[in-house]
């Protein structure tokens, strides 16, 4: 009777361990990945070259051929963030002509330093990729508002941008001079936003807590703003007349209040702030920047530019880079 207790007691204990096991599973940590994850050219044409050059200058690995698990790379396994099936490869002419475009309007952009020191380890190219739980292959960009500054940014992960819907007319679309000029934007606004919306602040490159902060400064509180609000941004900062949103230095609003009279603004958030100015200066040269009316006739809207201008530069960031060299 004894031993059954004792073999009961056992098998108990047992149980217990494999159970405590599998839930620290759950929460295990990724160990650091290894320096060479990928075999380096993935097939042999023209474009494989390149592709192999940029990883041995500056080991970031643009891939055609990956795994689901790939794109969806996280530090833990119980992450929750969403997750991406990639259900057709990038297409070979599509390829092409996204590597061509990767070049011009990404690579060449930044000095030698940025691409060693903060670009990312992987730039994946899919041809048809959907969101799980989402029956609509995602196009070229995910969409953050119809407002003109927001025009999208690309899908990203804790260690790369994937580039989807590279596909046989990838060539004929990038062609159209508006279409590039719009995803030229999207791949270098969330080239910043994976340096400013880290993860996990493990693989943080830049001081970017600090960036936002300062650049909130130069935004104003109404003298219409509710009672107590201390916040520019808080959606007790409201106006009542459009041109406000310029004096008080925003490029966009928050909320449109149009169900009582009188109708309100209210204030963005401070990420859209930031975000809106970033295309706001991607969309322009320096000189057209500085000769735009939004920009010489209202000073925050000035000092904003200015300063953001001036903070990435300090990481060797010329933010004027995208909207073309004069």
């Amino acid at each position: 009777m004894k031993k059954i207790n004792l073999y009961i007691l056992l098998f108990g204990i047992s149980f217990i361990f494999i159970l405590c096991s599998c839930e620290k599973e759950d929460d295990l940590k990724i160990s650091e990945k290894k320096t060479q994850r990928f075999d380096l050219p993935q097939g042999n044409h023209d474009f494989d070259e390149q592709i192999v050059e940029w990883y041995n200058d500056y080991e970031t690995a643009v891939l055609y051929k990956f795994s689901n698990a790939d794109i969806n790379y996280h530090f833990t396994s119980s992450s929750n963030d969403v997750n991406y099936d990639v259900k057709v490869e990038a297409d070979e002419e599509g390829i092409r002509a996204a590597v061509k475009f990767l070049k011009e309007d990404f690579f060449d952009l930044y000095s030698d330093k940025v691409k060693k020191e903060l670009f990312l380890s992987k730039i994946l190219m899919a041809g048809m990729l959907y969101q799980n739980g989402n029956y609509v292959p995602l196009w070229d960009t995910i969409s953050y508002g119809n407002l003109s500054f927001r025009k999208g940014v690309l899908v990203r992960g804790v260690d790369h941008i994937t580039l989807p819907h590279v596909d046989k007319e990838f060539g004929e679309r990038i062609s159209k001079p508006e279409y590039r000029k719009r995803l030229k934007i999207a791949i270098n606004r969330t080239f910043i936003q994976f340096l400013m919306q880290p993860y996990d602040d493990v693989i943080t490159k830049i001081d970017y807590n600090n960036i936002l902060n300062t650049f909130s400064t130069y935004s104003l509180i109404s003298e219409d703003a509710k009672s107590g609000t201390t916040n520019p941004y808080s959606s007790g900062n409201l106006w009542y007349t459009e041109e406000d949103i310029y004096k008080l230095g925003f490029l966009e609003y928050g909320t449109y209040w149009y169900f009582w009279e009188p109708y309100y603004w209210t204030a963005p958030d401070l990420n859209n702030d930031f975000y809106s100015f970033l295309g706001f200066i991607f969309s322009q040269t320096k000189s057209e920047l500085q000769a735009n009316p939004l920009y010489t006739n209202y000073p925050q809207i000035q000092k904003k530019c200015d300063y953001l201008v001036e903070a990435f530069a300090k990481y060797g960031i010329d933010l004027y880079c995208v909207g073309g060299k004069e």
